[in-house]
C-alpha cells in the first residue's frame, strides 16, 4: 500500500511547520535571553556603583575618626603634662591652689 501523494505533502508541511516553529522558538527564546543578560547588567552595575558609594564614604569617615582620635590623645597627653605640672608644684598645700597657680603661670 503506498500512501497517496496528498499525505506525502501534508507530512513534507508538517515537518517545515515543526522545524520553523522550532527555529522561531529558539531566536525567541535567545532574544528573551539576551534582553535578561542587559537586565542582569543593568542591575549589576547599579549595585557596583553603591559599592563603591560606600566605600568612599567608609573611608571619608575613618578618616574623620583617625583625625578625631589623633585630637583625643593629643588633648589627652596635654592633660597628663598638666596633671604632672600640677603635682609638682604642689608642696604641702592644697592641690586646687597648686592648679591655679599653674593657670595663672601659663596665662598671658
Amino acid at each position: 500500500m503506498k500512501p497517496s501523494l496528498s499525505i506525502l505533502a501534508m507530512l513534507l508541511l508538517l515537518g517545515a511547520a515543526v522545524f520553523c516553529a522550532q527555529r522561531w522558538g529558539h531566536e525567541t527564546g535567545r532574544a528573551a535571553c539576551a534582553a535578561q543578560v542587559l537586565e542582569v547588567q543593568a542591575v549589576l552595575k547599579r549595585q557596583n556603583q553603591a559599592l563603591n558609594t560606600m566605600r568612599e564614604e567608609g573611608a571619608r569617615r575613618s578618616a574623620r575618626v583617625g583625625q578625631a582620635l589623633a585630637k583625643a590623645q593629643t588633648g589627652q597627653a596635654d592633660a597628663q603634662a598638666a596633671a604632672a605640672r600640677i603635682l609638682a608644684l604642689r608642696s604641702e598645700g592644697d592641690a586646687c591652689l597648686a592648679a591655679e597657680a599653674l593657670i595663672a603661670s601659663e596665662m598671658p
